[in-house]
């Protein structure tokens, strides 16, 4: 099984200093927060973990999830590591110019050396959304949108062609594409210019005018080998999209029913593209983890650090629907209580901790689990703890060894990687 973490990151502010207002706004907690992300960063990598990914959202003062760009914090990342893998969960594309995304993550890619994950979302958050995706006409996409369905699609296009430009870079040394939204480029560029007509003369026409341009540097890896992760997903047809193109949705939701449709769905569409997929492979599951000595130190951890931040700021954009059971109606409870009894955070001691994982595992063959780590208003030291906990006793108790994905580089690169030092 393959383990990995999601970190937002918060501010490293007690739930009473987030109360108190602004906690974004103030340098102290950030700069703590950079600390504290690198202790963890660093303790993953010696412990194993796949990969590590942060998210993308905007003007959260309330400091929450200051993470604007999850690129740029993937490449400091990379500096303070060595194996692990650097994700983003994800690149809001209907918000961003897929140009620059392409640009930038081949950077990350040689940055890191290979370890770049692709990650890519459609947005949920309205305020970040559509004020930085305004000259794209992007709309966010949240399951108690009164306008939901209008909403939903015209985000989806948006996506689906932002993605084809990112792939599309990656894949050709020089590209053209015109779509709906995006001219790459635009029709009609003058560029006569001597240099190109001799060192990238597939770039320009014989009337002077641009016809296609390339990234430089591209990718490190082989672009179609580089993983691509979806997350945090319960809708069936970014599910199947994601099957389509190879890539690993990260399930939501902890109930039984809700994830077996989620992998049915998956497998469905995924074996026309590869008939000997099995069910279940090619998913990631997505949870939180807390061990430490008794249940109810662990319980005490969890609900100040991720039973903090879900039920303060995402049961307003439908998380909780994600804990929702078959047949349950009003509303779902928003307290960490409700989050460990219906099994997205598994709490306690190293026993508890192994007899429940285990059943999750063997009920959806999880391979790749992908944990949310509460760090800011976490206590440090309890979730280092807990981590090592998860990885040198737990696991080995339900006979879980860690597995890494290994890259696979351009095959025309025959020289050493640069690496930092850390």
């Amino acid at each position: 099984m393959r383990l990995a973490s999601f970190l937002l990151p918060s501010a490293a502010a007690t739930p009473e200093q987030f109360r108190q207002g602004y906690a974004g706004a103030n340098p102290n907690f950030y700069q703590r927060a950079l600390f504290e992300n690198g202790a963890v960063l660093r303790q993953l990598d010696d412990l194993g973990f796949d990969f590590a990914a942060f998210s993308e959202h905007h003007f959260h003062l309330e400091g929450l999830e200051m993470s604007n760009n999850p690129i740029l914090l993937g490449a400091w990342a990379a500096g303070l590591t060595t194996r692990l893998r650097i994700a983003q969960m994800a690149t809001v594309l209907p918000a961003r110019n897929p140009v620059l995304v392409a640009e930038d993550l081949a950077m990350l890619d040689h940055f890191s050396g290979g370890r770049m994950i692709a990650g890519f979302a459609r947005g949920y958050q309205s305020r970040h959304v559509t004020t930085v995706g305004q000259k794209n006409g992007a709309v966010a996409t949240y399951a108690t949108d009164p306008q939901y369905a209008e909403h939903d699609a015209q985000n989806r296009e948006l996506f689906e062609e932002a993605y084809q430009v990112v792939r599309g870079l990656w894949e050709n040394r020089e590209f053209s594409f015109h779509g709906t939204h995006w001219q790459v480029p635009p029709r009609g560029i003058t560029w006569d210019h001597p240099g190109t007509r001799e060192m990238a003369p597939a770039t320009v026409g014989a009337d002077g005018t641009v016809q296609k341009i390339g990234i430089a540097p591209n990718t490190l890896q082989d672009p179609s080998t580089i993983e691509l992760v979806v997350p945090f997903t319960l809708s069936p047809n970014t599910i199947r999209w994601a099957a389509r193109e190879g890539g690993w949705p990260i399930i939501f939701s902890p109930i039984e029913e809700t994830v077996k449709m989620c992998l049915d769905a998956y497998h469905e569409e995924a074996k026309l593209r590869d008939p000997a997929i099995g069910w279940g492979r090619n998913v990631g599951h997505f949870r939180e983890v807390v061990v430490a000595d008794t249940d109810e130190e662990a319980f005490a951890i969890g609900r100040d650090a991720l039973g903090f931040i879900w039920p303060t700021w995402h049961d307003h954009f439908g998380f909780n629907e994600a804990l929702r059971r078959p047949g349950e109606e009003g509303p779902v409870p928003n307290d960490y209580r409700a989050m460990v009894d219906r099994g997205f955070s598994i709490t306690g001691s190293v026993d508890t901790v192994a007899r429940n994982l285990e059943k999750a595992v063997e009920a959806f063959g999880i391979e790749l689990l992908v944990l949310w780590m509460g760090i800011g208003p976490a206590p440090l030291d309890k979730m280092l703890r807990s981590n090592e906990l998860l990885v040198e006793q737990v696991l080995p108790k339900i006979g879980i060894k860690l597995d890494r994905f290994e890259p696979t580089l351009r095959p025309e690169f025959d020289t050493a990687k640069w690496t930092a030092a850390v």
